[in-house]
């Protein structure tokens, strides 16, 4: 973070700079969010329930909800916390790079993949994976009860086995979460790592905030 500061204060606005507006964030506020729909576009913050299409005043995007809806399993005004999972896939291009691995190494240590759940943490290069070994979360991962796979895409496209069954349920930290994205019939929720991790333990969508 502090890092960070220093990189972003190194390129100030000019001092007579005029704004067309001026956005504020309570950063504290912000919830982890997760999809309940096929597009990484339809998500929520974690406590939230599940939006009804018929207060959308856009019909197609009232159609694209409902369609959604009936894909996922899912009803208007549902919460997404504790619906029940079959698999948490950690990895991707996307949240596999080392400080992901970590994330989700530190809801994973000391505690186990739930009973019946199934867990795959794919590093997201050969660098990554070498790194996390040389620390050690390939272990704290195993010893969790989660499948350490090597290098690639695996699940996030269903490759090489690594597939959902139809109608299983999985909380996935790839970027898309199309229909059959990751299995035929399958049905992907799109969260962080911390989320996932946590969902992994808990054996349903958690909010990881309860566990840190």
């Amino acid at each position: 973070w502090e890092r960070a500061l220093q990189r972003w204060r190194a390129l100030p606005s000019d001092a007579a700079a005029q704004f067309d507006k001026s956005i504020t964030i309570a950063a504290a506020e912000l919830e982890p969010m997760v999809t309940y729909g096929t597009n990484p576009g339809m998500g929520v913050p974690i406590t939230s329930r599940i939006p009804d299409p018929a207060q959308i005043s856009n019909a197609a995007a009232r159609a694209s909800i409902e369609q959604a809806l009936e894909y996922m399993g899912l009803q208007p005004g549902q919460a997404l916390l504790g619906q029940p999972i079959d698999v948490v896939f950690v990895g991707s291009c996307t949240n596999g790079r080392i400080s992901d691995l970590r994330l989700a190494a530190q809801v994973m240590r000391g505690r186990r993949v739930a009973s019946g759940v199934r867990m795959l943490v794919v590093p997201g290069s050969q660098e990554v994976k070498r790194q996390a070994e040389q620390e050690g979360l390939d272990r704290v991962f195993r010893e969790s009860g989660a499948e350490w796979r090597e290098a690639g895409c695996s699940m996030c496209i269903a490759m090489n086995g690594d597939q959902l069954r139809p109608g299983q349920r999985a909380v996935s930290t790839s970027n898309r979460n199309f229909e059959g994205r990751q299995g035929k019939g399958g049905r992907t929720f799109l969260a962080s790592p911390l989320t996932a991790a946590a969902s992994a333990v808990s054996g349903h969508i958690a909010d990881v905030r309860t566990l840190l």
